[in-house]
């Protein structure tokens, strides 16, 4: 018989075997107990972007599952699959991948189809080829051992490299054969190795293998359990587990083939044996494995799944496995990657159970777990479910437990089941409706609100009313007897009451209860929690707290509460089973923050949502401290002390940039060019359990105030960012809210603009500078001439007036006095008359030379600049001496600066009024002008050694029809100077105006910008 004929008939023999294994194995699935360890099943095929042909699984330390593939190296964050590159010129010695391996320093060692090894660490990529020592054959598996060396298995041989050179593993090292299928590194150090005929193992630090006494056959795989138990499996002998060198059990030969033949074996942190089967295909599990002796061969029946491409794997020829840091399983076939991860919630699987759209679920001492569907009661056990009662065609929809059984509410009415015996219980009242709520009395009955007639209680025996006519029996929805004896009572319509010592205190919206309709009551440590189907509140002392979440709906309907003996509070709601840690409620009252919690819903095994319009509580607890919940799909269950928890930190990682449709790398220090103000940042953090709910916050430094929350977004984007340097700072917590420390960090700068730079700034502000002072000069040439034409205005304007004065008042009032005097003349010169008349034409001359003497005011003209005053006031000594005569002189000290104009004919009335005042009334011999310049002011000084001014002019401020003084002081006060009089009877009389330099300036700008006000001073 040829090689061929032989290995036709070996295959068809081992197909005969694997189908009545297979039907053996379908026996056992059929009684699986729901203890058994449940998992998630997720499956990456090439339509979402996972590589094809998976021969090779590895993690490396920061978190990322690495790929060898028949078309390269990929790696996976748990979202997305990136294929690994190689520089140009440092290529992989083939694309064909078929093992992988990590090493304790994180380095990534890569073996190829035909020979050669790679290893990448640190981004640096190092080749080792087959004329170096290393294989020149398909590479089969790496370990790593606790010197430093790394071991490969191949088929052209079994080497080491020391990290300097490779040496081929032979005699030298008491290794007999010419290469290893397998390699393995236990718990303790030792190096197990597998070939064709035998298993050896090297303790750590021995340069000697050692025969385990133990034959192999052709592609064996290695395990190691909990508790040092070591599994086997190959094409000779199947699948067995065996002892440790050193125990009391001896050595195994096995005559025959087990069941299976595995390529890989990796057992998982619940006890559970994962395996990929070379003989019938697909991934094989087997949990409890401490049931099994050392010595015993594998069997169909001690399967507890067997998943084929019929169960959702992408194929049916799947190689790799691997457990990750996590804890989660990692399957590759030739089509696709699995990930299963364990459920921490379990499903009853009974069909039993999920056939009705009623549930109930209790649990009595005597019964232990008990739930109804339809109109059967069951009990749920370890080993399976069993039906305790069927009431015959009325549907079972709350349990309420009694030391002897329980009391169970259906279509019909009330039940008592004791001691096996099921008896139905006469309706209260005479008019029977349908009971809406029930719940335990705090003894062995039961209370329940039947629809419009009250609130009844049953005590065992008969039935009492609870209550008086104030207790509402329409649209009750949730009840709860108290520990003090008292009752409450959800209704519909944010509606509850408590009934206690004969009285009702209803509480409703106003007081804060915004729940909707009541569905669930508990007492928990911090009050009494009511649950609604629009949300959760907390009653304490007499008042509604707000149990706020985020997001907002996260406690909508609550039909659920229980309270462990740790002081956990689990809800079970529409959406999902929630978990609020102890102190977790108070905390968040007391900080009026949202309540931390954690959900756990379908991603976690939880198969549909809280059973809603339960006449009793859809969550309870066993006396082993397991929680039950019934849901919309049947029963779950889950144990609060074996939760699993991810205590991995997250590593971050800075994917890169993109900036003007261009990508960057995340390396410090880059400098994006100019123009640049619009990036997107990528980051991840590898989480192979739960991506989804990774959780992130990032901050830029120099843009950023505060960190900013993105969920489990993984782009940042930023716009319009001005040129400068910068720091992305990003961390992540995985799906139990721990934290990555320190997180990630990239530094880069963005180059400015030639518009952007600083001396660019500062080119256009001193051009901007420079445009502003020529407007200013401009600004200020156009108020000189406006001031200019209307000091001209005001001069033609006087002169007008002098003039029309002079030719029409002076010259009327002149005829008149000349027609006076004719008239005077005629009459005789002892006439009284004359006399009078004489009088009155001595005052009208008198009135005449005053009206010549503000005719000449008019006419009198103001200096054109400041330093025209002296001789201004020079010219109007000399003209007033020739009417009052009088020594005069005008003295100038220091140097003049220029004046405003206005401020120029200011000055200048104030000094005329002096000096007019001086000539005319002081009667003085010498009158003198003091003019004074300084830095910041110049001064006025006018004396006279007159008579003075009199002291009750002093005191008014002027001369009774005279309002000389008042005036020169107005204008001092107009132009901001500071006008002094000092004067006795008899001594003289001193003039003091103190302008200041400043105060002009000041004035000047004012009226730069308020040319309108000072028009109208003028």
């Amino acid at each position: 018989m040829s090689v061929s004929t032989v290995s036709n008939a070996w295959i068809v023999r081992w197909r005969s075997v694997a189908m009545a294994l297979l039907c053996l194995y379908a026996g056992a699935v059929a009684a699986t107990s729901w203890q058994l360890p449940q998992y998630n099943h997720r499956a990456w095929s090439m339509l979402e972007g996972a590589p094809a042909d998976v021969w090779a699984l590895a993690q490396t330390p920061d978190g990322y599952l690495w790929l060898g593939t028949g078309t390269g190296l990929y790696r996976f964050d748990g979202m997305q699959f990136d294929a690994y590159a190689p520089p140009r010129d440092r290529p992989f010695a083939s694309h064909n991948i078929t093992a992988l391996g990590v090493a304790p320093d994180g380095a990534l060692w890569i073996g190829f189809l035909l020979g050669g090894v790679s290893v990448l660490h640190d981004g640096q990529l190092q080749h080792h080829v087959a004329g170096s020592g290393a294989p020149g054959d398909m590479v089969l598996a790496f370990a790593h051992d606790g010197d430093g060396a790394t071991w490969v298995a191949a088929r052209d041989g079994f080497r080491r490299f020391d990290g300097q050179r490779w040496e081929r593993v032979d005699e030298r090292w008491g290794y007999p054969d010419e290469r290893a299928e397998t390699l393995m590194v236990d718990s303790h150090g030792t190096m197990w190795v597998a070939s064709e005929a035998r298993l050896m193992y090297l303790p750590a630090g021995a340069r000697r293998f050692v025969d385990a006494g133990i034959d192999t056959g052709p592609y064996a795989s290695l395990a190691e359990a909990p508790g040092g138990a070591l599994w086997i499996s190959d094409g000779r002998h199947g699948t067995r587990v065996v002892a440790m060198p050193g125990t009391a059990a001896a050595p195994v030969k096995v005559a025959g083939g087990g069941f299976g033949h595995f390529a890989f074996m990796r057992i998982d942190p619940n006890g559970v044996l994962w395996a990929t089967d070379r003989r019938g295909g697909g991934v094989v599990r087997v949990s409890r494995l401490e049931r099994f002796p050392p010595g015993h061969v594998l069997r169909a029946q001690d399967v507890d799944a067997l998943m084929r491409k019929r169960d959702g794997l992408t194929s049916d020829r799947a190689i790799p496995v691997l457990r990750d840091r996590e804890g989660n399983v990692w399957v590759g076939t030739n089509l696709g990657v699995h990930r299963f991860r364990f459920n921490n919630v379990q499903v009853v699987q009974d069909e039993r159970l999920t056939q009705h759209t009623t549930y109930a679920v209790a649990f009595s001492p005597q019964l232990g777990l008990l739930a109804s569907s339809g109109s059967r009661l069951y009990r749920v056990r370890a080993s399976g479910i069993e039906q305790v009662v069927d009431t015959g065609g009325p549907k079972i929809a709350g349990i309420v437990p009694h030391p002897h059984g329980a009391w169970l509410q259906a279509e019909d009415g009330a039940y008592s089941l004791k001691d096996g015996v099921l008896e139905r219980l006469r309706n209260p009242g005479e008019n029977w409706r349908s009971m809406t709520v029930m719940a335990p009395d705090g003894g062995t009955g039961f209370v329940a609100m039947q629809e419009g007639q009250g609130l009844f209680r049953h005590d065992g025996a008969t039935w009492q009313r609870i209550g008086d006519a104030s207790v509402r029996t329409q649209g009750a929805t949730a009840l709860l007897r108290d520990a003090d004896g008292g009752f409450w009572i959800g209704y519909a319509g944010n509606r509850l009451a408590h009934w206690a010592n004969g009285r009702q205190r209803l509480y409703t919206l106003r007081d804060g209860l915004n729940v909707g309709a009541v569905t669930a009551l508990a007492r928990v440590r911090d009050g009494l929690l009511v649950a609604g189907e629009a949300g959760m509140v907390l009653l304490r002392d007499g008042r509604v707290r707000s149990v706020n979440a985020v997001p907002a709906d996260r406690f909508n309907g609550v039909t659920g509460i229980v309270a462990t003996g740790g002081g956990e509070i689990w809800l079970n709601g529409i959406k999902g089973l929630i978990q609020i840690p102890a102190g977790a409620l108070s905390s968040a009252l007391e900080s009026r923050t949202p309540l931390r919690h954690r959900l756990l819903n379908a991603s976690d095994g939880l198969l549909g949502i809280a059973q809603q319009a339960t006449p009793t509580s859809t969550a309870v607890a066993d006396a082993t401290g397991r929680l039950w919940f019934a849901t919309n799909q049947g029963l779950a269950t889950l144990d609060p002390a074996r939760l699993h928890r991810n205590a991995v930190r997250p590593t971050v990682e800075i994917r890169g940039l993109m900036a003007g449709g261009k990508a960057y790398a995340a390396a410090d220090g880059l400098q994006l060019p100019a123009g640049t103000r619009d990036l997107r940042i990528n980051y991840t953090a590898p989480n192979l359990t739960f991506p989804s709910r990774t959780q992130f916050r990032y901050r830029l430094e120099g843009f950023d105030e505060k960190w900013q929350d993105a969920g489990n977004r993984r782009q940042a984007f930023y716009t319009n960012l001005e040129p400068g340097s910068y720091r992305f700072q990003v961390m992540a917590a995985n799906e139990s809210n721990v934290w990555s420390e320190p997180g990630a960090t990239f530094a880069f700068a963005l180059e400015p603009r030639f518009t952007q730079t600083w001396w660019f700034i500062a080119l256009c502000a001193t051009a901007a500078l420079g445009v502003l002072f020529v407007l200013y000069l401009l600004r200020m040439r156009q108020i000189a001439e406006q001031t200019r034409m209307r000091v001209e205005e005001r001069h033609l304007e006087r002169e007008r007036i002098a003039r029309e004065l002079h030719d029409t008042l002076l010259q009327s009032v002149h005829g008149l006095v000349l027609r006076f005097q004719s008239v005077a003349n005629r009459i005789p010169k002892d006439d009284p008359i004359r006399a009078v008349l004489e009088q009155v034409m001595d005052r009208a001359d008198e009135v005449i030379v005053e009206g010549r003497d503000r005719v000449r005011d008019l006419r009198a003209c103001a200096p054109q600049s400041a330093l025209e005053l002296p001789d201004a006031f020079a010219r109007l000594g000399n003209e007033l001496a020739q009417l009052h005569p009088a020594n005069f002189s005008v003295v100038v000290e220091g140097k003049l600066h220029r004046m405003d104009a206005m401020l120029r004919d200011e000055v200048f009335w104030i000094g005329r009024e002096a000096l007019v005042n001086a000539f005319r009334h002081a009667e003085a011999r010498r009158i003198d002008v003091e003019i004074s310049s300084e830095a910041r002011q110049v001064t006025f000084r006018f004396r006279d050694d007159g008579q003075g001014i009199a002291d009750d002019v002093q005191l008014r401020g002027h001369r009774s029809g005279h309002w000389g003084l008042s005036g020169m002081r107005e204008r001092a006060r107009g132009i901001g100077a500071q006008l002094n009089v000092w004067s006795r009877p008899g001594s003289g009389t001193e003039v003091e105006l103190r302008v200041p330099y400043a105060r002009r300036r000041r004035r000047k700008s004012r009226r730069f910008w308020h040319r309108g006000k000072i028009e109208g001073d003028s």
